[in-house]
């Protein structure tokens, strides 16, 4: 059996999986991570730590994530003892380790994962704090309900920038950007809206639009839903879908969705939800994130069959360059 930390962020049901560590860098996904194991008691120990280069580019500030991995476990690995050790001492003592030979120097790290799962622990006795609460769904595509746009949308049409003539798609992306500042200019459902650190360097709103930026260079025309008015030629409404890096190879995400305010009330997350469900292989999964605050969006994911898989927080802690 397998135990990933930070298990629901990367679509497993549980902790523990029959998944297996096969290799030494086995489900790392970025070739600059660094990756240090050991064993305990025949079960093998994964710490990884990956720079973000995205935000450590955008914050100018170096970010890491970090989790912990362990194959050859079962599930009394997180209650009983292994040669007078736990899960849970183990892990706390590799954290007090990992503090004096960690890759990063002056640094902001980051780890997702589920409270009282065995590395919360240890993480807040290393000084970590908590700076998000993030709640997870999960669905097989075929299993989504969703209608289509009801007839009172008007001139309202359902499409994906790869039905968007070349010469269009300039204009399209900037009224996406101005739907993301109407939506988020003043509050967003992260912690780059909430956590300090990150607010002494740069506005929430800042983050959203530059991960924008990043969404139109990678996600796939096809996979960027929008409803346009057809009437004024208008963007009012879109939805980013990504591949969910992780464990399966058909795993993805809405990266970011919103609807301008003057369209709200029309139906048109249910219809971008209906488009997505058309998109998507039927048999891939669907994993979305919200805050734990933000009622609308989980009670959309509620009503279009979306499971509930976990509640996690983001712990962070800065460290300065003599650490």
């Amino acid at each position: 059996m397998y135990y990933r930390s930070d298990w629901p962020e990367v679509g497993l049901p549980t902790a523990l999986s029959e998944k297996s560590l096969v290799g030494p860098t086995a489900h790392v996904d970025d070739d600059q991570a660094w990756v240090q194991e050991t064993k305990v008691s025949g079960a093998r120990f994964r710490w990884v730590a990956a720079p973000s280069n995205f935000e450590s580019n955008l914050y100018r500030f170096p970010m890491w994530s970090l989790h912990v991995e362990v194959n050859d476990v079962d599930e009394s690995i997180l209650t009983t003892r292994l040669d007078s050790v736990t899960l849970r001492e183990y892990i706390t003592e590799g954290i007090r380790q990992l503090l004096y030979v960690s890759p990063w120097g002056a640094a902001y790290v980051s780890s997702k994962l589920v409270k009282n799962e065995p590395l919360y622990d240890a993480l807040l006795q290393a000084g970590f704090e908590e700076v998000e609460h993030r709640r997870l769904y999960m669905c097989k595509v075929r299993d989504i309900t969703s209608e289509p746009l009801p007839s009172s949308a008007g001139n309202i049409q359902l499409t994906s920038l790869a039905a968007v003539a070349s010469e269009q798609l300039s204009a399209y992306r900037e009224q996406i950007l101005d739907i993301c500042r109407e939506a988020f200019e003043q509050k967003g459902y992260s912690r780059h809206f909430t956590d300090s650190v990150l607010l002494e360097r740069l506005p929430g709103i800042a983050y959203i639009l530059a991960a924008m930026e990043l969404n139109f260079k990678h996600v796939v025309p096809s996979h960027f839903l929008v409803a346009v008015d057809i009437g004024s030629d208008q963007i009012c409404g879109f939805s980013a879908v990504g591949r969910k890096p992780g464990l399966g190879k058909h795993m993805y995400t809405q990266l970011l969705s919103a609807v301008r305010k003057a369209y709200h009330g029309q139906g048109i997350y249910r219809g971008l939800t209906h488009l997505l469900s058309q998109t998507l292989p039927q048999n891939a999964l669907l994993l979305n994130v919200t805050h734990v605050g933000n009622h609308a969006i989980q009670r959309a994911y509620q009503n279009s069959g979306r499971v509930r898989l976990a509640d996690t927080v983001v712990l962070r802690r800065v460290f300065d360059a003599d650490r």
